[in-house]
Protein backbone atom coordinates (compact mmCIF):
# COMPACT_ATOMS: atom_id res chain seq x y z
CA UNK A 1 0.00 0.00 0.00
CA UNK A 2 2.55 2.36 0.76
CA UNK A 3 4.80 1.39 -2.37
CA UNK A 4 1.68 2.39 -4.17
CA UNK A 5 1.15 5.40 -2.47
CA UNK A 6 4.58 6.90 -3.34
CA UNK A 7 4.60 5.73 -6.76
CA UNK A 8 1.18 7.43 -7.13
CA UNK A 9 2.84 11.18 -5.58
CA UNK A 10 5.90 10.37 -7.59
CA UNK A 11 3.93 10.07 -10.70
CA UNK A 12 2.01 13.32 -9.66
CA UNK A 13 5.46 14.89 -9.34
CA UNK A 14 6.59 13.55 -12.70
CA UNK A 15 2.93 15.01 -14.39
CA UNK A 16 3.32 18.41 -12.75
CA UNK A 17 6.99 18.80 -13.94
CA UNK A 18 5.94 17.68 -17.79
CA UNK A 19 3.14 20.39 -17.10
CA UNK A 20 5.45 23.09 -15.77
CA UNK A 21 7.99 22.28 -18.57
CA UNK A 22 5.04 22.36 -21.98
CA UNK A 23 3.77 25.67 -20.40
CA UNK A 24 7.14 27.30 -20.37
CA UNK A 25 7.88 26.09 -23.93
CA UNK A 26 4.54 27.12 -24.62
CA UNK A 27 5.45 30.75 -23.10
CA UNK A 28 8.84 31.11 -24.94
CA UNK A 29 7.36 30.07 -28.38
CA UNK A 30 4.23 32.55 -27.94
CA UNK A 31 7.64 35.55 -27.59
CA UNK A 32 8.93 34.32 -30.17
CA UNK A 33 6.12 34.45 -32.51
CA UNK A 34 4.61 37.53 -31.10
CA UNK A 35 6.66 40.82 -32.33
CA UNK A 36 8.05 42.73 -30.20
CA UNK A 37 6.08 46.45 -29.23
CA UNK A 38 7.55 49.25 -31.43
CA UNK A 39 9.55 51.56 -29.53
CA UNK A 40 8.71 54.93 -30.45
CA UNK A 41 11.50 57.59 -30.19
CA UNK A 42 11.58 60.56 -28.15
CA UNK A 43 9.43 63.32 -28.32
CA UNK A 44 10.56 66.16 -30.65
CA UNK A 45 8.20 68.66 -30.13
CA UNK A 46 8.55 71.54 -33.66
CA UNK A 47 6.80 74.49 -32.60
CA UNK A 48 8.63 76.06 -36.39
CA UNK A 49 6.38 72.99 -38.31
CA UNK A 50 4.87 75.06 -41.12
CA UNK A 51 1.25 74.73 -41.48
CA UNK A 52 0.67 74.45 -44.82
CA UNK A 53 2.64 71.14 -46.83
CA UNK A 54 2.04 67.97 -47.88
CA UNK A 55 0.48 64.86 -45.07
CA UNK A 56 3.73 64.52 -43.35
CA UNK A 57 1.88 61.16 -42.36
CA UNK A 58 -0.16 58.57 -43.73
CA UNK A 59 -4.09 58.06 -42.97
CA UNK A 60 -2.56 54.16 -41.71
CA UNK A 61 -0.78 55.64 -39.67
CA UNK A 62 -3.35 58.01 -38.20
CA UNK A 63 -6.05 54.95 -37.77
CA UNK A 64 -3.57 53.03 -35.69
CA UNK A 65 -2.46 56.76 -33.53
CA UNK A 66 -6.31 57.08 -33.05
CA UNK A 67 -6.68 53.30 -32.05
CA UNK A 68 -3.69 53.59 -29.39
CA UNK A 69 -5.47 56.89 -27.41
CA UNK A 70 -8.47 54.78 -27.52
CA UNK A 71 -10.34 56.86 -29.95
CA UNK A 72 -14.00 57.11 -30.55
CA UNK A 73 -15.34 55.29 -33.75
CA UNK A 74 -16.51 58.88 -34.81
CA UNK A 75 -13.14 60.28 -34.18
CA UNK A 76 -11.73 57.27 -36.35
CA UNK A 77 -14.49 58.00 -39.48
CA UNK A 78 -12.97 61.41 -40.19
CA UNK A 79 -9.55 60.56 -41.02
CA UNK A 80 -10.08 60.13 -44.90
CA UNK A 81 -11.72 63.40 -44.71
CA UNK A 82 -8.68 65.07 -42.81
CA UNK A 83 -6.45 63.69 -45.58
CA UNK A 84 -8.76 64.76 -48.74
CA UNK A 85 -9.39 68.17 -47.59
CA UNK A 86 -5.96 68.74 -46.57
CA UNK A 87 -4.13 67.98 -49.77
CA UNK A 88 -7.22 70.23 -51.32
CA UNK A 89 -6.20 73.47 -48.93
CA UNK A 90 -2.75 72.85 -49.11
CA UNK A 91 -2.95 72.18 -45.47
CA UNK A 92 -0.82 69.33 -43.53
CA UNK A 93 -3.44 67.19 -42.64
CA UNK A 94 -1.82 65.66 -39.55
CA UNK A 95 -1.28 68.86 -37.93
CA UNK A 96 -5.33 69.10 -38.00
CA UNK A 97 -6.35 66.06 -37.17
CA UNK A 98 -4.05 65.68 -34.03
CA UNK A 99 -5.50 69.18 -33.21
CA UNK A 100 -8.96 67.61 -33.54
CA UNK A 101 -7.63 65.16 -31.06
CA UNK A 102 -6.77 67.53 -28.81
CA UNK A 103 -10.00 69.35 -28.98
CA UNK A 104 -12.05 66.76 -28.88
CA UNK A 105 -10.65 64.27 -26.65
CA UNK A 106 -10.48 61.74 -29.05
CA UNK A 107 -14.11 62.29 -29.69
CA UNK A 108 -15.24 61.32 -26.47
CA UNK A 109 -15.55 65.35 -25.72
CA UNK A 110 -16.80 65.73 -22.48
CA UNK A 111 -16.40 69.34 -22.03
CA UNK A 112 -18.28 72.10 -23.48
CA UNK A 113 -18.99 70.87 -26.91
CA UNK A 114 -20.55 67.52 -27.80
CA UNK A 115 -20.95 65.44 -30.80
CA UNK A 116 -23.81 67.42 -31.90
CA UNK A 117 -22.19 70.99 -32.99
CA UNK A 118 -20.16 68.47 -35.69
CA UNK A 119 -17.45 71.36 -34.50
CA UNK A 120 -13.91 69.16 -34.19
CA UNK A 121 -11.45 71.83 -33.16
CA UNK A 122 -13.54 74.37 -30.99
CA UNK A 123 -13.88 77.09 -33.17
CA UNK A 124 -16.67 80.28 -32.05
CA UNK A 125 -19.38 82.08 -33.66
CA UNK A 126 -18.50 85.75 -35.35
CA UNK A 127 -19.67 87.21 -32.03
CA UNK A 128 -17.74 84.98 -30.10
CA UNK A 129 -17.29 84.66 -26.26
CA UNK A 130 -16.49 82.59 -23.05
CA UNK A 131 -14.49 79.41 -23.71
CA UNK A 132 -16.99 77.97 -21.14
CA UNK A 133 -19.84 79.07 -23.14
CA UNK A 134 -21.30 76.37 -25.37
CA UNK A 135 -23.65 79.34 -27.35
CA UNK A 136 -20.44 81.20 -28.13
CA UNK A 137 -19.35 77.63 -30.05
CA UNK A 138 -20.47 77.40 -33.38
CA UNK A 139 -22.71 74.41 -34.71
CA UNK A 140 -22.06 72.75 -38.17
CA UNK A 141 -24.76 71.01 -40.19
CA UNK A 142 -22.00 68.01 -40.54
CA UNK A 143 -18.71 66.30 -39.28
CA UNK A 144 -17.51 67.50 -42.95
CA UNK A 145 -18.47 71.00 -42.99
CA UNK A 146 -16.64 71.22 -38.97
CA UNK A 147 -13.30 69.62 -40.52
CA UNK A 148 -13.65 72.28 -43.74
CA UNK A 149 -14.50 75.32 -41.45
CA UNK A 150 -11.09 74.25 -39.64
CA UNK A 151 -9.06 74.01 -42.75
CA UNK A 152 -10.15 77.42 -44.20
CA UNK A 153 -9.23 78.56 -40.47
CA UNK A 154 -6.03 77.25 -40.84
CA UNK A 155 -5.21 77.86 -44.28
CA UNK A 156 -6.06 81.71 -43.45
CA UNK A 157 -3.74 82.22 -40.12
CA UNK A 158 -1.11 80.43 -42.84
CA UNK A 159 -1.44 82.83 -45.85
CA UNK A 160 -2.37 80.52 -48.49
CA UNK A 161 -3.16 81.52 -52.03
CA UNK A 162 -6.82 82.55 -52.70
CA UNK A 163 -7.65 83.35 -48.38
CA UNK A 164 -9.47 84.95 -47.09
CA UNK A 165 -12.49 83.04 -49.07
CA UNK A 166 -15.27 84.94 -50.76
CA UNK A 167 -18.12 82.60 -49.06
CA UNK A 168 -16.60 80.23 -46.28
CA UNK A 169 -17.81 78.01 -43.67
CA UNK A 170 -15.62 79.44 -41.59
CA UNK A 171 -17.27 82.04 -39.09
CA UNK A 172 -13.92 83.73 -38.05
CA UNK A 173 -12.95 84.64 -41.28
CA UNK A 174 -11.14 87.13 -40.75
CA UNK A 175 -9.21 88.82 -43.66
CA UNK A 176 -6.96 90.44 -41.09
CA UNK A 177 -5.92 87.25 -40.22
CA UNK A 178 -4.22 86.40 -43.58
CA UNK A 179 -0.69 85.07 -42.76
CA UNK A 180 -1.04 86.04 -39.28
CA UNK A 181 0.16 82.58 -38.26
CA UNK A 182 2.26 80.39 -40.13
CA UNK A 183 3.74 77.58 -37.92
CA UNK A 184 2.13 75.01 -35.17
CA UNK A 185 3.47 77.80 -32.14
CA UNK A 186 2.13 81.04 -33.65
CA UNK A 187 -1.24 79.30 -34.63
CA UNK A 188 -1.08 78.16 -30.67
CA UNK A 189 -0.92 81.18 -29.48
CA UNK A 190 -4.05 82.79 -31.37
CA UNK A 191 -6.19 79.70 -31.25
CA UNK A 192 -6.78 79.06 -27.37
CA UNK A 193 -6.46 80.42 -23.89
CA UNK A 194 -4.68 77.51 -22.70
CA UNK A 195 -1.09 78.25 -22.14
CA UNK A 196 0.26 74.92 -22.51
CA UNK A 197 -1.71 74.64 -26.14
CA UNK A 198 1.29 74.76 -28.16
CA UNK A 199 3.23 71.65 -25.77
CA UNK A 200 -0.05 69.42 -25.91
CA UNK A 201 -0.72 69.91 -29.64
CA UNK A 202 3.13 69.56 -30.66
CA UNK A 203 2.72 66.22 -28.60
CA UNK A 204 -0.11 65.08 -30.48
CA UNK A 205 1.67 65.83 -33.88
CA UNK A 206 5.15 63.88 -33.14
CA UNK A 207 3.29 60.67 -31.31
CA UNK A 208 1.00 60.47 -34.64
CA UNK A 209 4.25 60.79 -37.21
CA UNK A 210 6.04 58.87 -35.38
CA UNK A 211 3.60 55.59 -35.25
CA UNK A 212 4.10 52.66 -37.27
CA UNK A 213 1.34 52.24 -39.96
Amino acid sequence: MKLRRLSRLKLGGLLAAALLLLLAGLVMVWQFLMPAPAVLPEVSRDYEQAILGPATATEAQALVWARSNKASQTFKSWISIYWELGESYGVNPVLAYAQAGLETNFGHFGGVLDESYHNPCGLKTAEGGDDADAAAHQRFASWEDGIRAQFEHLALYAGQSGFPLADPLDPRHYAYLAGSARTVGEVAETWASDPDYAEKWTYLIDRLEVTPA
